[in-house]
């Protein structure tokens, strides 16, 4: 079996990595994982690396299997099962991080690595920051956000030299007896039924220098990255914010930089400087959009 049907997009698709993690879960509860991704479409004994990458249509199916046949505690339970290498050389960069707000940003900026369903943003408040994830799948759940945020928890207490916990964590559930158990692992109160899933930290926490900190191994695993995202045709979550702006905007002819900084709720300045951090343009991802929309058009005569 191939690592992805060649008919899905780059943008489709999750690592492999992190469905090992989901199989081992799945067995940790009693349950006969390869039985259920075969009945997903994915025979994981056929997938011959944690780089490859699946079909995310597949793989959801598997995460509602989780989500109907075993417990809120999930996505806690395999954040323990996700390593380094799980996020190909993604992980290892972030183990070389400076401090936590550093590796944050760069799970953020690599973000395609795991997937373009899953959204994370670091949002810098007066009184710290506050890390927010969306996941943006039809799964209609949260333990794909649980299991992230244990995965930064967990490589969190690892790297820092004290036990490192979020000030306060909002979830958009009700976790009924099994509140008690979040609240433990996560070293914070949990408060349930929010408006959005959001992790707060405080600022000195997130600035603190991680033990393992190695800019020059970072550097090198960061090039790494940068070239598994062009291996297999990805692009950064940020790009593709701004591609999906581009493309919605032209729908409506209002494609000059000024009103899609507008639509992004950035200032031109940001958007050019963002875009040149990641060695592109505005005028370049334009190019591509229009370019794509002109093949959409030509195999869609009406």
């Amino acid at each position: 079996m191939a690592s992805r049907s060649d008919s899905t997009s780059s943008y489709e698709t999750s690592i492999a990595g992190w469905s090992f993690a989901l199989a081992d879960t799945l067995t940790e509860y009693g349950l006969d994982a390869r039985c259920i991704f075969l009945e997903a479409g994915l025979d994981l004994k056929q997938v011959t690396s944690a780089s490859d990458r699946l079909p995310i249509s597949a793989v959801q199916k598997v995460w509602r299997y989780a989500d109907a046949n075993t417990d809120s505690l999930f996505g806690m339970r395999m954040s323990r099962h996700l390593k380094p290498a799980s996020l190909h050389a993604l992980g290892f960069a972030l183990w070389c991080s400076g401090t936590m707000k550093e590796f944050l940003e760069r799970y953020i900026r690599y973000r395609c690595v795991l997937s373009h369903m899953h959204f994370c943003e670091l949002i810098q408040r007066e009184s710290g920051y506050e890390l927010v994830l969306v996941d943006e799948r039809k799964l209609k759940s949260e333990i794909t956000n649980d299991a992230a945020s244990g995965f930064f928890l967990r490589m969190g207490r690892q790297l820092s030299i004290d036990n490192f916990s979020p000030r306060r964590v909002s979830i958009t559930r009700y976790l009924g007896d099994q509140g008690a158990e979040f609240e433990a692992f996560f070293g914070a109160e949990v408060f349930e039924n929010s408006d959005t899933y959001a992790l707060e930290f405080s600022q000195a926490d997130l600035e603190a220098p991680l033990k393992f900190a190695n800019p020059e191994l970072a550097a090198q695993q960061d090039t790494l990255v940068e070239r598994y995202i062009a291996d297999h045709g990805l692009i950064s979550e940020y790009m593709l914010r701004v591609r999906n702006a581009i493309h919605e905007l032209l729908l409506t002819e209002c494609i000059a930089l000024e009103q899609t900084a507008d639509h992004l709720h950035v200032s031109p300045r940001t958007l050019q400087r963002r875009l040149a951090d990641e060695a592109s343009s505005y005028n370049q991802l334009l190019d591509e959009v229009r370019t794509a929309l002109a093949l959409e058009f030509v195999k869609a005569p009406r």
